[in-house]
């Protein structure tokens, strides 16, 4: 079908709406709202997550660095930093993270990024300092806004990393403390924490599954059952849940996890943690 657009918005909007359509290429709309308004900064900013998704990291550099130039917000420095990361540019991540605090210095969305940068930096371009820097900053980010995903898993990743799965289990039962704590103070405010700290309260089965995650790599298997029960009991759709709670019931019975059913029993020792820890960038991201 033929339909006309006369500005950049249209088209933006219209493959929002066509997404989901095989037979449409999603970025021909974006580059189409761009030939239509080249200062469209959310078309740009669209082109680079599109890119990035299709694990086109370099391209995508280019096109949120446009994005930034146009209007220097916290979205565009994200798709930076996560492109930068994803092309194994550390050092432009860091620096790029940096000049986010720089402008937006009272967001924690902004810290959460130098945290990010360094947490996933090889150790050798930080003098041994990175991981420590790194807690520091999602810390910070942390106090900043306790309602907010992205520092906590990250923090608790780097924690168990470690082996320090106590440490992780205290963090995400904080988290979940601070999704019945939210005051109406902080739901009404129209900064970034209100929207954070309410998508915390709404989604607290996500960090159950983390809790789930952290006590199967500690070989807590009845509280990992536990975390995974309750977070399926608070959003039956929550996939990563699911697919946890079957991989965890197979390995309690004796079974490889990655193995197709019928699959031959397995010594403990060959499946025991059932997965590795991760930087923060796997996953949900908020």
């Amino acid at each position: 079908f033929e339909i006309l657009y006369k500005d950049a918005t249209s088209f933006v909007s219209a493959f929002f709406l066509v997404q989901h359509v095989t037979f449409f290429f999603p970025i021909a709309f974006v580059d189409k709202a761009i030939s239509l308004n080249q200062q469209h900064a959310f078309s740009h900013y669209l082109r680079g997550s599109i890119l990035l998704t299709s694990h086109r990291p370099d391209h995508a550099i280019v096109s949120f660095f446009r994005a930034n130039d146009i209007q220097r917000d916290i979205p565009s420095f994200e798709g930076l930093v996560e492109s930068y990361l994803a092309a194994g540019k550390f050092k432009e991540a860091i620096c790029t993270a940096k000049e986010a605090i720089s402008r937006c210095s009272k967001d924690a969305r902004a810290v959460t990024l130098v945290g990010l940068a360094l947490a996933q930096a090889p150790t050798s371009q930080q003098k041994g300092e990175g991981k420590d820097r790194a807690k520091r900053a999602l810390k910070k980010a942390l106090s900043m806004d306790p309602g907010s995903m992205r520092p906590l898993f990250c923090l608790v990743d780097i924690y168990a990393s470690e082996g320090e799965y106590e440490t992780c289990v205290k963090l995400l039962q904080d988290g979940l403390e601070n999704c019945g704590k939210l005051n109406e103070d902080q739901l009404n405010n129209a900064s970034a924490f209100s929207h954070t700290s309410t998508w915390n309260k709404e989604h607290a089965d996500v960090i159950y599954v983390k809790l789930a995650e952290i006590h199967t790599y500690n070989e807590a298997y009845v509280e990992a059952l536990n975390c995974y029960h309750v977070a399926i009991s608070m959003n039956p759709h929550n996939g990563l849940a699911v697919q946890g709670l079957e991989r965890l019931e197979k390995f309690m019975s004796g079974l490889d996890p990655d193995e197709a059913e019928g699959g031959d029993e397995v010594d403990d020792s060959e499946v025991k943690g059932g997965g590795r820890q991760g930087d923060g960038s796997e996953g949900y991201h908020y």
